[in-house]
């Protein structure tokens, strides 16, 4: 997630200048071609291309407003995700006792840490499948940083580490990690009722909460799993360059016109008519950026630039769950890289 207030503009002219290069040279050769080699049926009326950008612009907003409401739906249960963590670190410090008050210091620590070893898990799964490329430095759209020295969900050992051997043993051999551990903390409440720990009160409170860890688990698989309409994608990025090759050709005309009612001639209407590159290269920027911004939020936990931040907010769950059982190990909170919180 970008936390800059303002996005920097070398970051804006490093994923846009080779489209700025490749729409000025192309427009410029379509100026050429109509000043200089005569192809004045190059000329297209305005109307036309300004009813496609209309079109465009439309579409795009549709587009755009459709990916957000996917990131917005990820950080709403990430937002829940945190919530009821607190919860359950609440619970495990207040119910997990027998009947004279005594307390399993030990089987406080372990629902905590198996707790702490989902989320992480979780937050590994979302980020294990990318379509994004890597670049040592931050890149706002279609690339990711490259995190080799960083844990940011992109190894197993990211939550392997919180687990025992044993339980790595029953994890591994299954492919939904984050499933399976939540199954062993069902059995660690069984385990601790039929131990006088918990009552059939607390039980069932705790593995309510449990339930609601998989409801959140499934809210988060299903929006990984299910990709942004292709149909919505894909003719956006169509619609979008349609626009932008069409766009010197409904100009030639309109500077043309500028040039006759000035009386320019010889050099001066020359120069006149290449002054449409920069503006095309303007117009078509827009468009551009406008849909590069709805491409970059319809996969929120792909770990790029404009993702939902699920590194930092496991963080910030297992910092609150380890001081509410006064645990020593606790971590610094993330701080970003290079204006990107991951």
């Amino acid at each position: 997630m970008y936390v800059r207030r303002n996005i920097r503009a070398s970051h804006v002219f490093n994923d846009s200048w080779r489209f700025l290069l490749a729409v000025g040279l192309w427009s410029g050769l379509i100026v050429y071609l109509f000043k200089f080699q005569n192809a004045e049926f190059l000329a297209v009326p305005f109307l036309p291309v300004s009813t496609i950008g209309i079109a465009v612009a439309l579409y795009l907003g549709f587009k755009s407003n459709s990916s957000y409401g996917r990131w917005w739906e990820a950080r709403q249960i990430w937002g829940a995700i945190i919530n009821d963590s607190r919860s359950w670190g609440n619970m495990v410090c207040h119910l997990v006792h027998d009947e004279s008050g005594r307390v399993d210091h030990g089987a406080q620590r372990d629902l905590v840490r198996r707790h702490i070893a989902w989320v992480n898990a979780l937050a590994y799964q979302l980020r294990i499948t990318t379509r994004l490329k890597v670049k040592q430095e931050t890149r706002i759209f279609d690339y990711r940083r490259d995190m080799e020295h960083h844990d940011f969900h992109q190894r197993k050992e990211s939550y392997l580490r919180y687990l025992e051997s044993e339980e790595i043993e029953i994890v591994e051999k299954c492919t939904n990690p984050a499933t399976q551990i939540l199954r062993l903390q069902g059995a660690e409440i069984r385990d601790l009722t039929l131990d006088g720990q918990l009552d059939t009160y607390r039980e069932v409170a705790m593995t309510d909460m449990i339930s609601r860890f998989y409801d959140s688990q499934g809210k988060c698989e299903r929006i990984d799993k299910t990709p942004f309409p292709r149909q919505i994608a894909f003719f956006g990025t169509v619609f979008t360059w349609l626009f932008v090759v069409l766009l010197p050709f409904g100009f030639l005309d309109a500077f043309q016109k500028e040039v006759g009612q000035h009386n320019l001639v010889g050099w001066i209407a020359d120069d006149y008519m290449f002054a449409l590159v920069p503006f095309v290269m303007l117009i078509s920027w827009v468009f551009y950026i406008m849909e590069k911004v709805s491409d970059s939020t319809e996969d929120p936990f792909e770990g790029g630039v404009h993702d939902v931040p699920v590194s930092a907010l496991s963080t910030t769950i297992e910092i609150d769950l380890k001081q509410m059982i006064g645990m020593d190990d606790v971590p610094e909170p993330l701080k970003p890289i290079g204006d990107v919180l991951y």
